[in-house]
């Protein structure tokens, strides 16, 4: 292979790996076991610490927090 080539290559693994980090960012803390709304404190589901690293809310938290961000655009 030439050198060329393979520095393509080497770009091209790059940018796969900048892509996939753009979509999932590295999670900035843990995932909590329980929703960090002051006013929940409901117990986060195993299953969605998984799906989402680094969750902090529960899923009715974050569902209302998604609305009223939408509301405010």
């Amino acid at each position: 292979m030439k050198p060329e080539d393979q520095a393509q290559e080497i770009e091209l693994a790059e940018w796969v790996k900048r892509q996939q980090q753009a979509i999932q960012p590295e999670p900035t803390k843990p995932s909590a076991k329980f929703c960090q709304n002051a006013l929940c404190g409901q117990a986060i589901p195993e299953a969605r610490r998984k799906a989402k690293p680094g969750v902090q809310l529960c899923i009715e938290c974050q569902t209302r927090r998604e609305q009223r961000a939408k509301q405010t655009r």
